[in-house]
This record gives structure tokens, sequence and C-alpha cells, in this order.
């Protein structure tokens, strides 16, 4: 019988500290900070582009009038549901297939736009503004880390190096401050170094 009542206050225990666990985690769910998490995220895929092109030297010598489709670089597209890639059109045919693109150090993933980047469906985010980057929505890197803007259209020259700072806005479904407005951040690209951070903390 104190066998019994040993091994039922043991498995008490055990139902307590699952239960808690899983409380944890919960709580854990539900104190998410989207944005933050959201800006963070887009913030380290845009430094990864960065650093994979100064590790990654695609300037070419074959003289060939798209070799700056090689760059790496990340492409937002919210035609449909707000998503991005990091990649390099290595062929330069102007399409990205998955193995030209970036895998994420974090979980191992192609950043490909297939759904692993689906920023709408992972952040609520429905709505990216480029307007402030001459509305490109591709962002390249070369070799010196230099940002360069609408490479797809880019001739044999370095005529599509960004001269001014890229300000990236980018829309939330969510209203934390309740002002009745979504809540957005933006990224700031600048020009020359490529340097990028996001608005209000600088040093991220």
């Amino acid at each position: 019988m104190k066998k019994k009542s040993a091994f039922t206050m043991i498995e008490l225990v055990f139902v307590i500290v699952v239960l808690g666990i899983l409380a944890s985690i919960a709580m854990g769910r539900m104190d998410r900070d989207l944005k933050q998490e959201a800006s963070s995220t887009i913030l380290s895929h845009i430094r990864l582009a960065q650093q994979l092109a100064l590790r990654d030297n695609k300037h070419r010598s074959d003289y060939d009038a798209q070799w700056q489709r090689a760059y790496w670089r990340i492409d937002f597209d919210c035609t449909s549901d707000c998503k991005y890639s990091v990649s390099s059109d290595k062929d330069l045919s102007g399409d990205i297939n998955e193995t030209e693109s970036a895998i994420d150090p974090t979980n191992g993933k192609y950043l490909f736009n297939d759904g692993t980047v689906l920023v709408e469906n992972k952040f609520g985010i429905h709505a990216i503004d480029s307007s402030a980057c001459t509305n490109s929505n591709s962002i390249a890197f070369d070799y010196l880390g230099r940002p360069h803007i609408d490479i797809s259209n880019a001739t044999n020259d370095f005529s599509k190096v960004m001269k001014d700072d890229c300000n990236l806005t980018f829309t939330m479904s969510t209203d934390e401050d309740n002002d009745g407005y979504d809540d957005t951040f933006t990224i700031t690209i600048e020009s020359e170094t490529g340097h990028s951070f996001i608005v209000g903390e600088e040093n991220s």
C-alpha cells in the first residue's frame, strides 16, 4: 500500500512539473513581441545577404551585361502574401531557384520565398513600403558590401549603387499601442557602407 502511495505521489509531482513547463511555454508565446521579433529577423537576413556578398565575391570578369544579377541580395514581394528571399542569381537567368538561395544559419532551411519566409503568415506583415528606396524591392550587395538597387535591370557598370539611404517600412496587422493604426517598423540600409539597423534602435 505504501509503495502504491509513493508511486502515486511521484506521478502527481511529474504531472505538476509537466504542466508547469507547458504553462511557461504558453506564457512565453502569449508574451511574444511580434514587432521586435519580425524586425530582428528581417534585419538579420539583410545582414546575412551583405555578409555573403563580402565573403563570396560575385564580381565577374566575363563582361556579361547582366553580371550584377549574381550579387547576393534580399528580395521583398507583397504581390499576394508578403515574403522575401535571400539569393544569388548565379546563372544570370533572371529566375531564382531554391538552390540559388541562402541557407538560414538558425534552422538550416533555404531562405526562399516558398513559405519558409512568409512574413505575412509568421508576423502579420501585410505591406512593405520601399518608396524611400526608389521603389526597389530588391537590395543587393557587392564584394565591398555596398548596396545596389534594381540589379535585375543593371547595365555593365556601377550605376545601380545606392546613392541615398534606403528606408524599408513594414506594416503589421497588430495595433499594440492602441492608436488606431497598424503597427509599423522601419529598417534603414545606409548608402556607401550598407550598414543596416532598425530605426529607433540604431545599435541593433
